[in-house]
C-alpha cells in the first residue's frame, strides 16, 4: 500500500524534533486548535485549525514550502477528511505509481 491514512495529533502532542519544527516554522497558525497529520517518509503534512466556531481551515504543506492546497469546511471532521484526501492526491501526484484516476477539486478547496 502506497498511502497510509495519517494519524491526527494536536500540535502540543508533537515531539520536539524536526516534525514540530517543520510545522511551527512553516506557517502562521492558531496553535491552540492546530492538528497535524504526517506519514513517515512523506515530506508533506496536512494541517487543520479552527478559524471561527463554524469554520475549520485545512491545508497541505511541506517544510519550508508555501501551502500547496488549502480550503475551509464547516466542521473539524469534514476538514480532516478533505485534508487527508488532498494529501493522498498530492502524494499520488508526486509518486505516479501510487495514484489513482484523477479527481476533480471538491467544494471548499483551493489549489495554490
Amino acid at each position: 500500500m502506497c498511502f497510509l491514512s495519517p494519524v491526527w495529533r494536536s500540535f502540543s502532542d508533537l515531539p520536539l524534533n524536526s516534525e514540530a519544527s517543520r510545522v511551527s516554522a512553516s506557517f502562521s497558525l492558531s496553535l491552540a486548535t492546530l492538528e497535524v497529520a504526517c506519514n513517515p517518509g512523506i515530506p508533506l503534512f496536512a494541517l487543520v485549525e479552527r478559524k471561527e466556531p463554524d469554520l475549520w481551515r485545512w491545508a497541505i504543506a511541506g517544510a519550508g514550502e508555501p501551502l500547496m492546497e488549502e480550503g475551509c469546511e464547516p466542521t473539524q471532521e469534514d476538514a480532516k477528511k478533505t485534508a487527508v484526501a488532498a494529501l493522498e492526491r498530492t502524494v499520488g501526484s508526486l509518486k505516479p505509481e501510487c495514484s489513482e484516476a484523477g479527481s476533480a477539486a471538491s467544494p471548499g478547496q483551493n489549489v495554490i
